[in-house]
């Protein structure tokens, strides 16, 4: 197929191909893993893979003929209301605050010294998550895929579809044990703790669509992304090994309703537009002149 014609399929389906690459180029790179491999090579492995949605997001906007830099504007979009930072760090807190109710209510035990202790975990797994554990597949999936999905769905509908679409791309990566893990075998043994995650995944991507679409920056859905990942891996008073352990069952159970409570709300509160302005959306990747959307500085 010759360029232009690659150019001009990837200009008429843009979202389709952006999953194609976003898919191939991280399933690749995660065959490693799939296959068994640990230490050093699933490490490197894992890493890579979770660019692709990046990957994917800058290929598709060069090949369909958009601006580059306009796609990379938004990623590093920091001049947005103070109060969005504030939801990018409160958002993940007030789900491990009611996960944590819950886990209390269901009978385990809390211990919220265990906090105090944790200061320099919080802080290195933040970071880490921000720049190679999720914070950065954020450039493609809500910096390319989530506008576009938008333009053509209501906020609700297109965050369902990419959240599952989010979702099953991790399926290499879904059958974990509590500590280990596993090749797609271990999908038949694994297959409740699969699915929740994957409900887990699926109503966290209304959350950072609320907060995409108020900012118009996926910086800030990075920051969210990151605290939320670190907030359920060191935040939740019980010991880590429980948590890993005895307990995993019960966190993913009570963090995952807890996310979809607090998705449930911003889709009530918002009355289903979660932060969305069709006038002040981004069309193609290109922010409309003039406009400076709500809650934007």
């Amino acid at each position: 197929m010759s360029q232009h014609r690659v150019r001009g399929a990837v200009a008429a389906h843009p979202v389709a191909s952006f999953l194609v690459l976003a898919y191939a180029f991280s399933w690749v790179a995660w065959l490693p893993v799939v296959f068994g491999l640990g230490g050093g090579v699933g490490t490197a492995s894992i890493v890579v893979g979770s660019f692709g949605p990046a990957v994917a997001g800058a290929v598709v906007t060069w090949l369909a003929g958009e601006s580059v830099r306009s796609w990379a504007r938004r990623i590093v979009r920091w001049r947005v209301g103070p109060r969005w930072y504030l939801a990018a760090v409160a958002l993940p807190l007030l789900v491990v605050a009611l996960a944590s109710a819950a886990i209390a209510l269901l009978g385990t035990d809390l211990d919220p010294s265990l906090l105090r202790s944790r200061g320099p975990a919080v802080l290195a797994s933040y970071l880490t998550v921000a720049l190679v554990g999720g914070g950065n597949e954020e450039p493609g999936w809500r910096g390319f895929a989530l506008p576009r999905l938008q333009e053509r769905y209501a906020p609700v509908p297109a965050t369902l579809l990419l959240g599952v679409v989010w979702a099953f791309w991790h399926l290499p990566l879904l059958p974990v044990d509590t500590a280990t893990l596993h090749g797609l075998a271990w999908l038949l043994d694994l297959g409740p703790t699969v699915l929740l995650r994957v409900l887990n995944i699926v109503g966290f991507a209304f959350l950072l669509t609320w907060v995409y679409n108020g900012t118009g920056s996926v910086l800030l859905a990075l920051l969210t992304h990151a605290g939320f990942n670190t907030a359920n891996s060191t935040l939740v008073p019980i010991p880590l090994e429980a948590a890993a352990g005895e307990s995993f069952t019960t966190v993913l159970v009570t963090v995952t309703a807890a996310v979809w409570l607090v998705a449930a709300a911003l889709v009530v509160l918002t009355r289903g537009r979660l932060g969305y302005d069709a006038d002040d959306a981004p069309t193609d990747g290109r922010p409309h002149p003039g406009r400076t959307p709500s809650g934007r500085e």
